[in-house]
């Protein structure tokens, strides 16, 4: 928590909250990327794990997990996580930057990412980026602190349902789409 707390401040842009995510919005996201058994889940903005702990828990065994985080603080702490795990995969690094096998393999994508502090062509690029690693038909979930965002998933993702819980800090959103196959030119 003091890693998370001490990132939040130094890096604003990277690092959207003060806190991990609760235990409920981490459950929340779980069950809804396990839902229909994909047989592989990336998991983009995994911080310390929080969210990452409940796909463990909930995924198939034969699930693959494939996690990136950016901040190479945290990659301890997910690493010691991840120690006995099988089936998954740990990228310390940009999504953009993440290895080409995982393109076109993800069922579901969930994301953590803060894009209220992401300038309008970095949510873009990150959202064609999560465009290339979805298999046709794709699932993309993501939790924001604000709906505001979800308009610009909406020009990428049809919008299967949103809900919310007051059982984080901040309370947070969960927005849930499936990928569109003709996408539009990203204007705003």
């Amino acid at each position: 928590m003091f890693d998370f707390l001490k990132e939040a401040i130094q890096s604003p842009k990277t690092i959207g909250a003060i806190a991990p995510s609760s235990s409920r919005l981490a459950n929340m996201m779980a069950q809804r990327a396990v839902a229909d058994r994909p047989a592989v889940i990336v998991e983009v903005g995994a911080g310390d794990g929080a969210i990452t702990q409940a796909l463990l828990r909930a995924r198939h065994p034969e699930t693959t997990l494939l996690i990136c985080e950016q901040n190479p603080v945290f990659q301890e702490a997910l690493a010691k996580l991840l120690a006995d795990e099988t089936n998954v995969e740990l990228f310390i690094g940009d999504i953009q930057n993440c290895p080409e096998e995982w393109h076109h393999q993800a069922g579901v994508l969930v994301s953590g990412l803060p894009f209220a502090s992401f300038p309008l062509p970095l949510r873009h690029d990150l959202l064609e980026t999560f465009q290339t690693l979805l298999q046709p038909g794709g699932h993309f979930i993501a939790f924001q602190y604000t709906k505001l965002h979800f308009k610009t998933f909406r020009r990428y993702f049809f919008e299967h349902s949103y809900s919310y819980t007051l059982q984080n800090m901040p309370p947070a959103y969960v927005f849930e789409g499936v990928q569109k196959e003709d996408l539009p030119c990203p204007q705003s």
